[in-house]
């Protein structure tokens, strides 16, 4: 009897830039040597308007600068990060939107085999409410490494 091993070769790597990010790059590094796989790290900038209506949202300038400049801000940080970690190389994506839709819209045009992020294990209302990782697990073409974090 034989059993195939999913060989892993493209890892998006969602990151929210809390001292736990660093677990799950961490996480995601021991998957790519053992698979020599390449990396996407990821970031998603979620910023709500203050000028929301029901579900219209009317972008203000200031709202689309601010906006810009949380994006730009992600970028560098994303960058130091990389670098931190020994990924000075790997590519980098900083996209704003909802966490999770952003997450796997990433993996399915990045045709990603695997998708690793942080998961708190909440329970209770927050847990009801749904989280970034229990939706990205519900809805990724791909499989998903959901690393448990420090509460």
């Amino acid at each position: 009897m034989t059993s195939s091993i999913t060989q892993y070769q493209k890892i998006i790597v969602a990151v929210d830039f809390s001292e736990s990010s660093k677990n799950v790059v961490t996480r995601a590094l021991d998957i790519t040597h053992q698979n020599n796989a390449s990396i996407i790290l990821l970031h998603v900038v979620e910023y709500l308007s203050p000028l929301s209506f029901g579900d219209d949202i009317i972008p203000s300038p200031d709202w689309l600068v601010f906006e810009e400049q949380l994006v730009e801000q992600a970028k560098k940080s994303l960058q130091a990060l990389a670098e931190e970690m020994g990924l000075g190389d790997a590519s980098r994506v900083v996209l704003s939107g909802s966490a999770s839709d952003v997450i796997v819209e990433t993996a399915r045009q990045h045709k990603a085999h695997l998708i690793v992020l942080g998961a708190h294990g909440r329970l209770g209302l927050q847990r009801l409410l749904g989280s970034t990782a229990s939706s990205v697990i519900r809805h990724a073409p791909c499989d998903v490494l959901a690393v448990r974090l420090p509460q």
